[in-house]
């Protein structure tokens, strides 16, 4: 997760070098129209399934899977469910583009869900050099345009799986995911409860905040706006979609030490949500794999809490 922050931050860190080039294109004159006719045409319909081999590890029945859309849309999810499962609720996971599907496998008991952790729909390098990130930059923006769709189409064919039960469907955008589930979740009410696990808004500052680790800070809030139109942040930004989610639930988690999101950003978030909404504040920095006790504590935590509600 945190190399995604940093992918971010580097093109962040190259538009300081383009602000003049940026600046004669006219990025301030860029509309911002409705993308939601897009995202239905990108969702398309399910067009082919490409299911791996399954295995059986500690209880769980373990599948890796390609859904693969009418639009040309490629969502790869890797499945987690319980042996002896009819039909479970869903846990739907998108986190940072580093860990992908596997963030499925950091749940070692799914306590009778079926986890489901999805790979974002981009095929380029993750690791980019200089004003190669420019390059690849049309790319990385498609493929964040596309990820609302990707989750709405891997959720069509789930639910129409037999070991799922449709009625209970919680979507958990972690870190880099928060946006995008957010989107999906305003877009699509078969997601039942949003979860947002070391999340925030205001895609700009996140940008900016995260291209101080790449250049003078005070150009970081310069770069970080135009990276923040390069990355298309002010169609996904995620609190301008979490007011549809209501009456829907929307809890965050969040951590009081995070170097990653500004304070100001995650209380923005929770604050263009409408009820009924929570925040939980834990103690600690970001989420990425390299800190397992963070990851553990943060799967403990929503899995407990979504024990309690679904006993409310």
């Amino acid at each position: 997760m945190q190399r995604k922050w940093n992918a971010f931050g580097r093109i962040a860190g190259v538009s300081a070098g383009v602000m003049a080039f940026a600046g004669a294109c006219g990025w301030a004159a860029l509309r911002f129209d409705d993308p939601v006719p897009a995202f239905a045409e990108r969702r398309g319909e399910v067009r082919s399934v490409l299911r791996d081999s399954a295995t059986v590890e500690d209880g769980h029945v373990v599948q890796a899977v390609t859904v693969r859309s009418t639009s040309g849309v490629t969502v790869p999810l890797l499945i987690k469910r319980p042996v002896d499962s009819t039909r479970s609720p869903l846990v739907l996971i998108l986190g940072g583009h580093a860990t992908g599907r596997d963030a499925a496998r950091l749940i070692p008991d799914t306590r009778g869900r079926v986890v489901v952790a999805l790979s974002y729909p981009y095929t380029g390098p993750h690791r980019m050099k200089g004003l190669e990130v420019l390059k690849w930059a049309p790319d990385i923006r498609q493929a964040l345009h596309d990820t609302p769709p990707a989750i709405q189409l891997a959720l069509d064919w789930l639910l129409q799986q037999p070991w799922v039960n449709a009625r209970e469907v919680h979507g958990v955008g972690a870190s880099l995911g928060t946006p995008f589930m957010t989107v999906a979740a305003a877009l699509d009410t078969r997601i039942t409860h949003v979860w947002s696990v070391h999340g925030a808004g205001q895609s700009r500052a996140l940008l900016a905040h995260n291209a101080k680790e790449s250049m003078p800070a005070v150009f970081a809030p310069l770069a970080g706006a135009v990276a923040d139109v390069i990355v298309g942040g002010p169609y996904l930004t995620p609190e301008r979609w979490v007011s549809r989610i209501a009456p829907r639930p929307f809890t965050m988690i969040n951590a009081t030490e995070d170097e990653r999101l500004p304070r100001a950003s995650i209380e923005a978030l929770y604050a263009a949500a409408h009820e009924p909404r929570t925040i939980v504040w834990m103690p600690g920095k970001h989420v990425q794999r390299g800190r397992p006790d963070i990851v553990r504590a943060l799967v403990t935590t929503v899995l407990e809490r979504m024990d309690r509600s679904a006993a409310d």
